[in-house]
């Protein structure tokens, strides 16, 4: 009986620890007022992005084949668009296409504040343009939108961030840091010939940025995770990136004679070990902070999961498992994109390769996934033959000052949304200021996207025109509140 009555008492105690850290879960009182609204002119923003949009800067990897010349149309409707902003700031073409915008503060008071965007965009398939509602280059605006291709991908951004500088210099803003603006050209095709320049440039001249702010994160319905209300995402670190192929040999000859196995079936069976054998799920950094941050919010039964990690990780862990987008947050992802094989049908293959995309999860890193694959493989005749890869960042601080004014300009602009650190699962050119930056910050401040997520480098690109005025509003206080 004593040992019964020692297991009930440990039970109780149990019992009372997980709902006390369960209870202490709760929704904080907002001390951010909502910003009074900006004066500004919805026709006019639309107009400027509808302007954006029809210059078709169409990248490539190597900008061979691109209509180099819209580039510079582009930075010339830049100059002509935002005439008080190129009047206070210096403004550099970086390798002939991407702009860097210097202002230099009076007396800087802080470490510089660096705002970035793209101005390239993804082609449109000439098979999907009779599924558009309006031409993707027209810019149309229409039913409360302006449509066309990099409406969301991001000049809607870009724009919005030239307009609030456009307003905060009209308004008399005088800056106490250093503000820089870095505007690739290549962001769709990795930004080594844009980003990473304008990056490596700001690095070469000493500047340390104490707060970046790119694409990423963005709003969503609170429902995947059981929430009445909007999501508002800032990505703080973003996943790493590897395209590796893998191939198999084989004597090849007439298909009618074939052997047991063939290069083809060998690929076939790597490719499902690697399936079966992947790097395992972790509590990284930027999931962790994600369930706090939303917790009290939660309800008691998934609360009472998130507020007791230390006994529930493996559990939540195997739940965030089980769907496509949750699962990507708690591990290195495995998809195989590519396949080769024989040239002919009735050909056995000499050659057979898969190329395999990974997003690299924080907790891991490129020599890790590629020691893990060579173990996986280490009794087949499957070896890797090419690898392109980049290692993930490390998450930025989310009890860092630039964070809490990142999280509450979100506040004050959208008071609605529930606001979370976020691990992004694709990939910005901010990941070039990992190890220069202080703090790397990911979001699209527009509600919008909700909704039209799903259109971005597909058909029917749209930012809502009442979505873009709250973006600029967004980068008018982000500015005012980084001084």
């Amino acid at each position: 009986m004593t040992i019964l009555y020692a297991v009930l008492i440990l039970l109780a105690v149990l019992v009372a620890v997980l709902v006390l850290n369960t209870l202490k879960a709760k929704p904080k009182e907002t001390t951010i007022p909502r910003a009074e609204p900006l004066e500004l002119d919805e026709d006019n923003l639309a107009k400027h992005l509808s302007g954006a949009i029809q210059i078709k800067t169409v990248s490539s990897a190597t900008m061979e084949g691109v209509d180099k010349d819209a580039f510079f149309g582009f930075h010339a409707y830049l100059e002509k668009t935002y005439p008080k902003m190129h009047s206070a700031m210096k403004r550099e073409a970086v390798n002939t296409y991407s702009l860097l915008y210097t202002w230099k503060a009076k007396k800087a008071e802080k470490k510089p504040l660096l705002l970035m965007a793209h101005m390239d965009v993804v082609p449109v398939e000439p098979k999907t343009l009779k599924d558009w509602t309006y031409p993707p280059f027209a810019g149309e605006i229409a039913d409360g939108y302006i449509w066309g291709r990099g409406a969301l991908d991001m000049k809607g951004q870009l724009i919005s961030i030239c307009e609030a500088l456009e307003y905060a210099i009209g308004h008399g803003f005088e800056p106490k840091r250093d503000i820089y603006l870095a505007f690739g050209h290549d962001e769709e095709n990795s930004g080594l010939l844009g980003g990473k320049e304008i990056a490596k440039l700001i690095e070469s001249r000493g500047i340390v940025p104490e707060l970046v702010v790119d694409e990423g994160g963005v709003v969503v319905d609170g429902k995947m995770l059981g929430l009445a209300g909007m999501l508002g995402l800032i990505g703080i670190s973003e996943k790493g990136y590897a395209d590796i192929t893998i191939e198999a040999k084989a004597r090849g000859g007439h298909a009618s004679q074939p052997p047991y196995d063939t290069a083809v079936s060998e690929i076939a069976k790597a490719i499902l070990l690697l399936r079966k054998h992947q790097l395992k799920r972790t509590m990284n950094v930027p999931l962790k902070g994600f369930l706090e941050a939303l917790s009290p919010n939660m309800s008691f039964g998934l609360k009472l999961v998130v507020c007791n990690m230390w006994l529930f990780k493996g559990l939540l862990l195997k739940v965030l498992g089980k769907g496509a987008t949750s699962n990507a947050l708690t591990r290195t992802t495995f998809a195989p994109t590519q396949l080769t094989g024989s040239p002919a049908s009735n050909v056995l293959a000499q050659s057979a390769t898969a190329t395999i995309n990974f997003r690299i999860s924080p907790d891991d890193s490129v020599d890790k996934l590629v020691a893990h694959i060579e173990k996986v493989l280490k009794k087949t005749e499957v070896k890797i033959v090419n690898i392109m890869a980049h290692n993930p960042t490390q998450p930025s601080d989310i009890s860092s000052e630039t964070y809490a004014v990142v999280r509450d300009t979100v506040k004050q602009v959208m008071p609605d949304l529930m606001v979370a650190p976020y691990l992004m699962v694709a990939a910005t050119d901010s990941r070039q200021y990992a190890g220069i930056a202080e703090n790397i910050f990911q979001f699209c401040p527009y509600r919008s996207l909700a909704d039209d997520l799903g259109t971005i480098h597909a058909t029917n690109e749209r930012m809502e025109i009442r979505s873009l005025a709250e973006g600029v509003a967004f980068y008018v206080r982000l500015l005012n509140n980084c001084n």
